[in-house]
């Protein structure tokens, strides 16, 4: 009953870190996915759509110090954005490097629960043997109780028949010299 409790246990660990995995490269590729627009983004000149916006026509209704003033604006909403978007690309860079760490981890318990699994088998192996042989030594001590028994009986016996030889012995060597 262990041993199908152990090879289903381990079976389930199996599955669970196989889960994990293809889960894990799942949304690795998702990550990759998202993170090429964010690289582009980063290539590009942070001032590239404002300022065709600006050159189009003013934003501010056309005054020259406003004007100005909006550029200097967008410009901060633009590294503003370009720092968020490097923000974002590097936890999620941080989040595949934990993910691949604990898909590491995982591995490696399932490795050590497989070793100690075999090293459980063997143990539960020895126990069984040793059972085997307790049990086969207490059918030896008890044949060996019951010769000792039937070997008490024999002196038992013996014993009182030499009393009985003797006893007659004694009889006929007092009757003999009573005569």
């Amino acid at each position: 009953q262990d041993r199908l409790r152990l090879t289903r246990l381990k079976t389930e660990l199996s599955d669970s870190v196989q889960r994990y995995g293809d889960l894990q490269k799942k949304i690795a590729d998702r990550s990759r996915a998202l993170l090429p627009p964010a690289q582009k983004d980063r290539k590009q000149s942070p001032q590239t759509p404002f300022a065709e916006l600006c050159d189009e026509e003013p934003v501010f209704g056309g005054a020259e110090s406003v004007e100005g003033g909006g550029h200097a604006f967008l410009a901060e909403i633009s590294e503003e954005d370009v720092e968020a978007l490097r923000q974002r690309e590097e936890a999620l860079l941080q989040i595949e490097r934990d993910m691949l760490d604990v898909s590491q981890i995982m591995k490696d318990l399932a490795s050590m629960v497989h070793e100690q699994g075999d090293a459980i088998d063997s143990i539960e192996d020895y126990i069984q043997t040793t059972s085997s042989n307790v049990e086969t030594a207490n059918q030896e001590l008890a044949k060996a109780s019951h010769h000792q028994r039937q070997l008490r009986k024999r002196k038992c016996y013996l014993l009182i028949a030499g009393a009985v030889v003797l006893t007659f012995l004694v009889i006929i060597i007092a009757v003999s010299a009573r005569k």
